[in-house]
This record gives C-alpha cells, structure tokens and sequence, in this order.
C-alpha cells in the first residue's frame, strides 16, 4: 500500500465470529452484516450492535455497543480532506440514528459519526468505549488556559483525553465537532463515552456530532497526527508563523505584568506614556511592531470608568478620558498596528438593551459587525478575547449560543482583516480555534510569564499547536533572558511591557532583526516524550522540551532547553512548623507541604522563623529553603546565622501557594548547636515549608542531572551540541547524547555535522540562529551553502560553526570579512555583509 507506516497501522476489524458470534464480514463494497479489508485497514459492525476498532502493530483493541441492533450496515471507500479512508455506516435504535466508523489509512486516526435521524433524548452517546487498552499514563488539560494535568480527567470533560505508555505509544480521544457542547466521560465501569453535555435534554433532527480517535507511536507524534485531522477536518489552513504583525514582529504590551498595566507617567497621561515608549524605542533602535492595549482601554462598570479592574465592560470603545479623539486618531499619532484586548459585558452596559447574550457575551451578528468595522476604522490587527473561562463563557446549555458567539465574532474579524487572540481559554475553546482560520495565536499560561508558568507553557503549548494555533507566553520585561529565549522558540509573538528607561536593547537583538521581523523556529517548543513519561510516572524529571528548523534541502537543526525542577536532597531537613516561631503561623491550607505544616508570615516587617541546627563539624554549609510565594513580586527574607549580620534572600514568585521551590545561601556554622534566623523584611515573607542544611558547597537552589540521546531528537548522524549560553559546544557521534547538569536553564543548539565535516551555527547573535527570515537557504554537499536575509540597511552579522580545521568562507552575492578559527575549540566566526537584494549568498569549503 503506497504511503503505508506500519508503526501508523489502525484497522476497523470486525470482532470474531468466535468471540461475540457475529455473522461472515462481506468484501468492500458489499451491503452485508459487516465490512471486511483484506488489506491494511479493516471495519465492522454486527447486527447486535456491537464495534470494534484494532491497531494491530500496538495489540490494541477499541470496542463498544450502539446499544440496540444495528441495520443497514454497508461500506464504501472514498477520500477527503483528511485523506483515504474506508467508513462502514449503520443505522440504530429503530433507525432512529446513523452511525459511522471512517477509518483514515494514512492519518492514524478514525471518526465516528453519530447523527439523530429524528429529534430524540440526549443518551446513548456513540461511541461509548467499553474496551480500550488500560495504559498506565494519561494527560488532559482543564479549567483556564486548558492547564495541563497527569493521570487525571478531573474537570476535562471538553479535553482530549491522552493515554499512552512507558514507551510513548499514545491513543487520543476527543469530540470533532460540536466542540462547546461535547464532553467525554467516564463510568464507574470504567467504560468512556463521548457525548453531548448533560444540560441539554433533546437533540434536534440531523445533528451530527462527530468524535476522533487517534493511534500513534510518540506522544507529540500522535498529538500532531490528531490535531492535523482535526484541522483538516474542519477545513482550516493553519497561519504560518509569520502570519500577521503579531506573529511577524516584536511587540510592545501593556497587560498584567507589565509597567504600565493600568499606570502611566502622570505628567505625560496614559497616551503620551505610550507614544514616548515608542519613541524610545526608536531612539534605541528597537524595531516595535505593534502595540497591545489591555482592558485599561475602555470604559467599564456602571460608572463608565475606565480604571474600574474589577468590572465588566460598559461600552467597547476608547475611553474619551484617556483618548479625546478616539482611538484611530491615537493610532494614527502611533502609527503602528493595534491588539486591543477585551472581556466580558458589564450588567449596566445598555449593549443589553439593543443585542442578544449569552450570560455576559454577545452573541448577536449586529453587534460584532460594529464592533469590527470600528476597530479596523481605528487600525487595529488583532482582537483579544480574554476571560473565556470565566466571566466571558457563554450558556452551557444551548446547542446554538455558544457557537454564535464565537462564529459571529470570527466571521466578522475575518471581514475586517482582524486576526484573534484568545485568553483564558477553556479546552474546548482551544478545539472551537481549528474552525477559524483567523484564529492565529492563543494563551497557554498565566498571567506575567515568568519561571512558575514555563512548565505550563510548554505542556500547554503542545495542545495549542497541535490544532494550528500558536501559544502566546503573555507580556515579561526585556531584561528577562530565558523569559526571552522560551517565548522566541515557541515559535508564537514575543511581546514586552518594560516602563520607559528600562528597556533592554542588546536582549531584544536576539529575538528580532532590525526591521522587527522575528527569527523562529518552524513549530512551537515543547516537552520530549521522555519528560511526558517521567512526569506522569510521578517523577518530576527535569524539564527537557525542543524545537526545530528545517530548511527545504532536508538540513535540520534542533533547539534544546531544559531546567531543573527539584533540588538535591539535602544531609538534614528541619521543618519550619518544628521551628521557634514570632508572628509567623502553621499553616496546612495549601497543598504540597512535607512535615505537618508549613510557616505562614503574617506581617510585613519582624515576624521570623528560627530553627536550631547541629553540625558536626565547623565549616561552610549550604542552607536551603523550600518555600510557595504565588505573589508577582519578591517576598524576600533577612536570614541570620548565630546572630551575626542579616542576608537578605530573594524568594522570586513560584506562580502558585501549591508550588514549592527552593533557595538558598552558604554559611559557616559551628560545631553544634546553631540559629538561622528568617525575618520578613518589608513584605509579609513566602510561605515556607523546611530549612534544609547539608556540610559544604552545594547548588543552592533547583538542580537536577538530564540526557537526552541525538536520536531522541530525530537525528541520524553525527552532531555539534552548542551550549549558547556557555559560548562552547562538543561534537557528539551518531547515536550518542548529552548529559548534563541544569539549574535554571540550559539552552543547546543541535547542529547536524554533514558531508563537508563542518557543524554550521548560524547567525551569532540570534537565539534562533538558522530561522528561515535569517537562513532563507542552507545545504551541506562537501561544503555548506548558506543564503542569508537581511533587513534594509542591516549591517554585518556574524555567523560561526564547529569545524575541525580552519574553513574558507567565499561569497557570490554580498561580501564576508577575515574567517577567525579557534585551534582549541574548534569554533570559527566570520562577518557577512548584505548584497543585492538584501541578501548574502555564501559557501563554507573544510
């Protein structure tokens, strides 16, 4: 069979004559009691009803009952968007409903169709899975953000429902169609069905939901193969990466977490603060792309305020306070692209007395088409759609209302030429996103990205681009390196929110070249299989997740982070409810604690904690502290050892009270009995779990040992594993890996080493440094070709490689300087000038 991947082998078998007495399957084709594929894929359904679904190269069974007789049961083959397939159909319950099975030969997944002929109550869903394979990991998402979760379905009802074992073989489960009325469940039986939410009663004549199931070797692979089903299915193209400003350039945003998140320099106003942003931004010459206005915008509350937080919005339009002449007239002074945020209607909003809603949205065509025309008048880009999960969901008991909200506010943006964003999507909305294809990016984590959302992010982000969408980080400041780094290689928009005087030129040139064109990689970073599997084992392995560019000749380069998440376990631990305590209290309100408690600061200044410690001996010891601070700022505490002169430790947000983390210092303690003192000092202290003490000099905080094999990677060959941030690397042979010790980041550029013998770098000065708005060519043929990009007027860039001997660098378009090669190392670096065409074509010869 042409195009055949026995790893990707499903079939729709039907279930022996000996086992459950089902009557001679009948070739394709034929109308018979069932369908039977002599080939790679086969179907089935008896006449009792009952189903089944093998993918034989796993030894893996699927089945189930339609729960009466089933007639009508005939086959046919065909093709469509997803690809070939073979479908057996049906009719049950009285030919009240239709059923099929679509079986996809090169896709590695199958639909089922469920239609209701005539109006009936909502039961029965099909299909119900009563035979599955029982693997021993799972993954769903729930809740805000579709936040990630092992080994748990609790609130994932609207979540694809991910199984897969300790070698990566993986079946996902989920609606595929119907999305904000579908849910997944469980019996006590154990038994799984998909179905329609148990708010609504009766489903009308011709409703057809549809449900996938996807078989795969590899957790990302079979998250890849369902969401590109998906997708196809509906009929959407996914955007490229450098779809629109927002995913093309670099931003500047004005949303929680940044400096001007509802605060502005007084004697400039809020409009003057931002256009002074971005005049220092050209000044620096930081190319800024667009600007993002948060919900400080526009009015809200009864009172038509726009600085009232906590309320819903009164009038979507610019705030006549902050923008006298409106909002095109402020992007006109601005002249660049918007992203205006927006979130729920406020009760007082008279939008009620003239639209049709859904809870606190608007579902009505009317309404978004004003909407619309308004913001494109006022030159915005993209629309953010926050509060989804909250405050911003519509009716969960309507098949229509949901939808009406979404697919008039997609339909009416794409007739503006105004991409989406969504924030604080649940699950389902993530699904809903495969049917707008102006649906461009989404929010995969929390508030203010910062060190405590990066596992989020990551996991998160792997259910966003599976479905076409990319995952956006949410604002940081510039100065925030791995911040930086993590949101470059999603691959998604990177955005900052620096105040005025703060920004940080030299750290934006990694991610941007002069023109503000973002370099990427070609999909979002995530996990590696491996660290799915640890995790759900329950073992918390260092955060390992990769990315990737390949060029149109098949050179592929991969991009590694990877940081601690646990601590070495210290020589002795002291609980901190066992501590002398002032002002401080046990606490068992937050989970994830060890001992019976944890230290709970109460006041801003003189509460501490004091445990007494025992060494054996006098000398230098590391004191670590295990601490939860879910606050955005730093909770620090002035720590004294046997009274002498108080150090103030930093105890940086761990983004949750149920995230534990741990810092520390070195001290020198006395043979027997010591103090150390922690005492709040201007902010009420973290919460703090234990002390741990261990004799000499150990990392103080998170740090753990990682590997990861070349072929784990998708590498066949031999390799140069560059350490960015250390500026070394070593060549590692084919088949072999990395081993290591992170803290809080490791970042690896995974350079193939090809027939010329030379690992090629890229572009120096970029953190993504073989992205194609750089690295428009590359090939290696004994020598490695390379054309370049360039912004207009963008001087020299520097590029380097590992290559065993010094290399020759020539140019046929553009021009290069003198080639400097390190003997030691192996490392050489060359300047290259822009040619015709803003271009420099280049070969590197051993």
């Amino acid at each position: 069979m042409t195009g055949f991947n026995r790893r990707d082998f499903i079939r729709v078998a039907g279930v022996g004559a000996a086992a459950l007495a089902l009557p001679p399957v009948a070739a394709v084709g034929e109308a018979s009691a069932g369908v039977v594929r002599p080939t790679a894929l086969r179907g089935a359904v008896n006449g009792s009803g009952t189903w089944q679904v093998s993918a034989t190269v796993l030894g893996w069974t699927f089945g189930g009952s339609v729960g009466s007789a089933a007639t009508g049961i005939t086959t046919r083959s065909g093709s469509d968007a997803v690809g070939a397939y073979t479908e057996t159909t049906f009719t049950f319950q009285a030919g009240a409903r239709e059923g099929g099975i679509r079986v996809y030969d090169g896709a590695s997944c199958v639909v089922f169709t469920d239609t209701y002929v005539k109006s009936g109550a909502n039961s029965g869903p099909f299909p119900t899975f009563s035979q599955y394979p029982k693997l021993a990991r799972q993954l769903s998402h729930r809740d805000c953000f579709g936040r990630f979760q092992f080994n748990s379905f609790t609130s994932a009802a609207d979540s694809p429902w991910v199984f897969f074992d300790d070698s990566g073989n993986t079946f996902l489960l989920s609606a595929a169609s119907h999305f904000q009325d579908a849910r997944t469940t469980q019996a006590s039986n154990g038994s799984i069905a998909v179905g329609v939410l148990g708010s609504i009663s009766t489903l009308p004549a011709g409703y057809t939901r549809r449900t996938i199931l996807s078989v795969k070797a590899g957790i990302g692979a079979a998250h890849r193969a369902w969401g590109a089903a998906l997708t196809r299915l509906a009929g959407k193209t996914p955007p490229a990466n450098d779809s629109g400003v927002i995913l093309n350039t670099l931003g500047y945003w004005t949303d929680n977490g940044a400096d001007y998140y509802y605060k502005f320099d007084a004697a400039k106003g809020y409009t003057g603060t931002l256009l002074a942003v971005r005049d220092e931004w050209a000044s620096q010459k930081i190319p800024m792309g667009y600007m993002q206005l948060d919900s400080w915008w526009y009015p809200k509350g009864p009172d038509s305020d726009w600085n009232a937080l906590p309320d819903g919005t009164f009038l979507y339009e610019a705030d006549k306070e902050l923008f006298p002449d409106g909002l095109a007239a402020f992007q006109k002074r601005l002249d660049k692209p918007l992203v205006t945020h927006a979130r729920w209607m406020d009760a007082s909003s008279p939008y009620h007395d003239t639209y049709a809603f859904s809870n606190n949205v608007v579902t009505d065509p009317k309404f978004w088409q004003g909407v619309m025309d308004y913001l494109r008048e006022g030159g915005v880009a993209v629309y953010e759609q926050d509060w989804l999960c909250t405050h911003a969901k519509p009716a969960d008991n309507s098949l229509t209302e949901a939808d009406a909200f979404f697919d008039n506010m997609a339909r009416h943006s794409a007739a503006d030429g105004i991409d989406l964003q969504y924030c604080m999507a649940l699950p389902r909305d993530y699904l809903q996103s495969t049917l707008y294809s102006n649906l461009t990016t989404i929010r995969v984590s929390d508030d203010r990205f910062d060190r405590p959302k990066w596992d989020m992010f990551l996991y998160d982000s792997q259910l966003a681009g599976s479905l076409g969408v990319w995952p956006w980080a949410d604002v940081f400041l510039s100065g925030e390196t791995n911040n930086l780094l993590i949101a470059n290689l999603s691959a998604g928009p990177v955005g900052v929110g620096d105040a005025l005087g703060k920004v940080n030129a030299a750290n934006l040139s990694k991610v941007a070249r002069p023109d503000g064109v973002l370099v990427k990689p070609d999909v979002p970073i995530v996990p590696t299989d491996a660290t799915y599997i640890g995790e759900a084992a329950g073992k918390l392995p260092a955060m390992v997740a990769a990315t990737h560019v390949v060029h149109a000749t098949g050179l592929t380069y991969r991009y590694v982070f990877a940081y601690a998440r646990q601590s070495r376990a210290p020589q002795r631990v002291y609980q901190a409810e066992d501590a002398t305590l002032s002002g401080v209290t046990v606490s068992t309100g937050e989970s994830g604690y060890t001992g019976s408690g944890f230290a709970d600061f109460q006041h801003a200044d003189a509460d501490y904690v004091e445990w007494t410690v025992r060494a054996p001996a006098p000398g230098t010891y590391t004191l670590q502290f295990r601490y939860a601070n879910a606050s955005f700022t730093d909770r620090p505490l002035a720590v004294k050892v046997n009274g002498a002169a108080a150090r103030t430790l930093s105890f940086p947000s761990t983004g949750w009270w149920t995230s534990w983390s741990v810092v520390g210092l070195r001290a020198t303690l006395s043979e027997g009995v010591n103090t150390v003192r922690a005492t709040a000092t201007g902010a009420s202290g973290a919460n703090i779990d234990w002390l741990g003490v261990t004799q000499g000099t150990v990392p103080t905080g998170l740090s753990q040992d990682v590997s990861f094999s070349l072929a784990s990677l998708g590498v066949d060959g031999p390799a140069y594993v560059y350490d960015y941030y250390a500026g070394t690397g070593t060549p590692v042979a084919s088949g072999g890996g990395v081993t290591a010790t992170v803290t809080t980041g490791t970042y690896w550029v995974v350079a193939p080493v090809g027939p010329s013998g030379i690992a090629f770098l890229g572009d120096a000065g970029k953190f993504v440094p073989h992205g194609d708005k750089r690295v428009v060519h590359l090939n290696d043929d004994g020598h490695v070709n390379a054309t370049l990009a360039f912004a207009a007027d963008e001087g020299p860039v520097t590029l380097h490689g590992y290559a065993p001997r010094k290399p020759t660098v020539t140019a046929t378009r553009g021009s290069v300087g003198a080639v400097t090669h390190n003997a030691s190392t192996k490392l050489f670096t060359v300047s290259v000038t822009a040619g015709a065409g803003n271009q420099a074509v280049i070969a590197v010869a051993p």
